[in-house]
């Protein structure tokens, strides 16, 4: 199945550039992080504590971000043992479903993240001295932008049915 696709210029379309900018960005940081981590411990056998919890930071980022990305494009990990074997009619309703479940897996996400989030309001991580909150947004952000994805994707699968 194609990607669903944005008008450029459009809310969407700025949406999934600025997350696509976010993962590069944040996957630099972190590669950053971690190479001077590298450089510090072999050149002075003593590297700072905040390159290990800025990359680990940056990294779950890179992961909850993608997941959407993921979404989008279709190549989230899927078991795909029966789909292939069944009847078109029957294979389409399997996606919906699959689209379905995505959408209330999202959608819990997106609650609890924002429950922990708030929670984490008054803790500070150890060694760079951030609001936990700021490191848990990614939670419900994520959330939100697969929920947004999913939703996205079940017109085209509207599309596809017609079109068989």
């Amino acid at each position: 199945m194609s990607e669903p696709s944005a008008k450029p210029g459009s809310a969407l379309s700025a949406l999934r550039r600025g997350v696509n900018t976010a993962i590069v960005g944040l996957f630099v940081v972190l590669a950053a992080a971690v190479f001077a981590q590298v450089v510090a411990r072999y050149l002075f056998n003593r590297p700072p504590a905040w390159t290990e919890e800025l990359a680990r930071y940056c990294q779950v980022w890179v992961i909850m971000l993608s997941a959407s990305l993921c979404l989008r494009r279709g190549s989230h990990l899927a078991v795909d043992y029966l789909g292939p074997g069944l009847p078109p009619r029957l294979r389409r309703g399997l996606e919906w479903l699959s689209g379905i479940l995505i959408m209330i897996f999202a959608a819990v996400v997106m609650v609890h993240g924002g429950r922990l989030m708030l929670a984490g309001r008054f803790q500070v991580s150890p060694a760079l001295g951030l609001r936990m909150s700021l490191v848990y947004a990614v939670i419900p952000l994520s959330g939100g932008l697969m929920l947004l994805e999913a939703a996205l994707r079940l017109p085209a699968l509207r599309k596809e049915e017609e079109r068989a």
